[in-house]
């Protein structure tokens, strides 16, 4: 977030394995340190300088970001590590947050109540309302061509329903006149099968070439083919 407007917001499991809640928190500590060290770096092109500050309610993540090593945590790849001499360097600002006030449980986690959800949502600078906003555009109101889901529905139910022909037509020959078989064009039938080859004419060119070789061989033998002067040869 920048002040109180929120730039990025994001909810996804996570690729990598943990083996506990620490570790979790402390790879979601990464990931939200790298994607804030580039919103940063793009904004500082823009010419506006701010610092990054990253929140988190775990106390082992803050542990283990604020050591120097990887200590009891063997699993993990040492490429994670940046993100302690990130905090050490105060290039990132890392606090802790009360778990009851973390604004990230926003749809990352259940929440016990509607009132717990409310007030993560106030915490965002947003509240529940009902209508429709002043400012959004107006509703197209007058008459239109396209026929919309409610009004399909309408019109089957004053039809009599959706039509099911193997249900409506009880005698088979009925039901072929009024919905014909599809029939395979005879034309391109099995039975040309012998004649496909004839028409492609790039097999047929390959075809010519292949039996090209087949006699040269078979009056040559095989033979070391020298390169003609013609034809480029690569140097030793």
């Amino acid at each position: 977030m920048l002040g109180a407007h929120a730039l990025k917001t994001w909810s996804s499991t996570q690729s990598s394995v943990a083996l506990s809640s620490g570790e979790a928190e402390f790879n979601g500590v990464i990931r939200a340190a790298g994607i804030g060290l580039g919103y940063q770096s793009l904004l500082e092109d823009l010419g506006v300088r701010v610092p990054l500050r990253v929140w988190t309610d775990s106390t082992a993540a803050i542990g283990i970001c604020s050591r120097q090593g990887l200590g009891k945590l063997r699993h993990l790849d040492t490429h994670m590590l940046w993100v302690q001499q990130a905090v050490r360097s105060r290039r990132i600002d890392l606090r802790k947050i009360a778990g009851e006030e973390n604004p990230a449980d926003l749809f990352t986690k259940h929440l016990v109540s509607r009132d717990k959800v409310a007030q993560m949502v106030r915490l965002m600078g947003c509240a529940y309302m009902d209508g429709r906003a002043a400012s959004a555009p107006q509703i197209r109101k007058g008459a239109s061509g396209c026929t919309t889901i409610a009004d399909a529905d309408v019109s089957l139910a004053t039809e009599g329903g959706a039509r099911m022909p193997h249900l409506e037509y009880s005698d088979t020959a009925a039901l072929n006149e009024a919905f014909p078989s599809i029939t395979v064009p005879t034309d391109v039938g099995d039975e040309h099968e012998h004649m496909w080859d004839t028409w492609d004419k790039i097999y047929q060119r390959g075809q010519e070439i292949a039996d090209a070789i087949s006699a040269k061989m078979a009056s040559q033998g095989r033979r070391r083919c020298v390169a003609s002067p013609q034809q480029p040869t690569m140097a030793p």
